[in-house]
């Protein structure tokens, strides 16, 4: 009998995990795909570039072994006036889930491929705009089909197009807001949708080591998964509320209108944002590579627990939010002069530190106050960025 335990022991110790360090995103890979897709061959990733993006998001899909998402294709038509005016392609790939009684139930993982293409004689690479999420996607895709255990609920892949803009020149978001109206599968099925869109830089080049994660004010169960996921890691996670930024900013928008858990993850405008000088060889590796290993945690949180996330039409704003905002206008008044930062702007962000100190203190926060604070954000976000 000991023998036959030692020997089964012996062999436990040679078997694969579920999710070991060696199924986490990778910086060197991460850094390949966002070399790949902010090259000059992919133009921007529009028109004829984005037509390259899309072979080599399906390329990724199909050596990963993943399914396609809409029906028998990879691709969805995003169409504008009718079924003939396509306008853009979303892409999709998909893993269904191993426990029949939870594989209707669906995780969204996406990030738009698209960019601003060529100008004239520049092209606007968009490393960090979106080459930086489009790299995560791919990345926790890879370590989930790769994983010996597969996860109990359902996942899709899927990236989007005209994020950035439509055909001509509108506002964006065409591809995320077909998705959400024609979807491949129930929506009151998907449990949680998740988003990156610029996780490769730092706000204003500044808050070197922070990344923004929105929408756990709709869903706080979620918050655990999250610090769960970013324990150890080389990256502080501030929680935000939606509304401290534009609503509906990137492609969350079309799922939060429709009361759909969602978390985006952002690290906010730097320096070089919608510019020619958005490269790859300026990217922060070691950063998204933290960031990306957290989503990937979240996610299987997602994919495997005993629970999914319920909306709360209800908004819970915790009060580590005050203080993520805290710190954020202590970091740019260090940097004022740099920013230029006017004396109106000053006066703001130091009245609103005063009143989240004291927030800090009594360990409580009034309606009142948090919306005082989410219109200096606000604010601050307009006027110095």
């Amino acid at each position: 009998m000991n023998r036959l335990i030692a020997v089964v022991l012996v062999l436990a110790t040679c078997l694969p995990l579920p999710w070991t360090n060696a199924d986490e995103p990778d910086a060197s890979r991460l850094r390949q795909h966002v070399t790949k897709l902010a090259s000059s061959e992919f133009q921007g990733r529009r028109e004829a570039g984005a037509i390259k993006a899309r072979s080599y998001l399906i390329d990724e899909f199909t050596k990963l072994g993943l399914q396609p998402l809409f029906g028998g294709s990879f691709t969805q038509n995003v169409t504008g006036k009718g079924p003939e005016d396509v306008i853009g392609v979303n892409l999709g790939a998909r893993i269904i889930g191993s426990d029949p009684s939870q594989a209707d139930h669906w995780v969204i993982l996406g990030a738009h491929y698209d960019h601003l293409g060529r100008q004239g004689a520049l092209i606007y690479p968009g490393a960090d705009d979106n080459a930086s999420g489009v790299a995560m996607m791919l990345e926790v895709a890879r370590t989930i089909a790769r994983s010996p255990v597969k996860p109990r609920r359902s996942i899709a892949f899927v990236g989007f197009d005209l994020e950035e803009r439509g055909p001509k020149g509108e506002f964006g978001l065409r591809g995320s807001q077909f998705f959400a109206r024609n979807p491949p599968m129930a929506l009151d099925k998907i449990a949680l949708f998740v988003t990156a869109d610029m996780i490769g830089r730092s706000l204003g080049g500044v808050l070197e080591t922070t990344a923004f994660v929105l929408g756990s004010e709709h869903e706080p169960e979620v918050r655990p998964w999250i610090n769960k996921a970013a324990e150890g890691k080389p990256v502080k996670l501030a929680l935000l509320g939606s509304d401290m930024l534009v609503i509906d900013r990137s492609d969350y928008g079309p799922f939060r209108s429709r009361k759909i858990p969602y978390l985006f993850f952002t690290t906010g405008e730097s320096p070089v944002y919608h510019s020619p000088l958005d490269v790859p060889e300026t990217i922060d590796y070691p950063k998204l590579e933290a960031i990306s290993r957290i989503i990937a945690g979240i996610v299987r949180e997602a994919l495997d627990g005993p629970v999914v996330p319920v909306w709360s039409a209800v908004p819970d704003y915790p009060l580590a939010e005050a203080v993520a905002v805290r710190d954020v206008l202590q970091t740019l008044l260090f940097h004022k002069e740099a920013f230029a930062i006017g004396g109106y702007q000053i006066a703001l962000m130091n009245q609103t530190i005063k009143t989240i100190d004291e927030i800090e203190r009594r360990g409580t926060m009034t309606s009142a106050e948090r919306t005082r604070i989410a219109r200096t954000a606000q604010v601050i976000m307009f006027t110095v960025f």
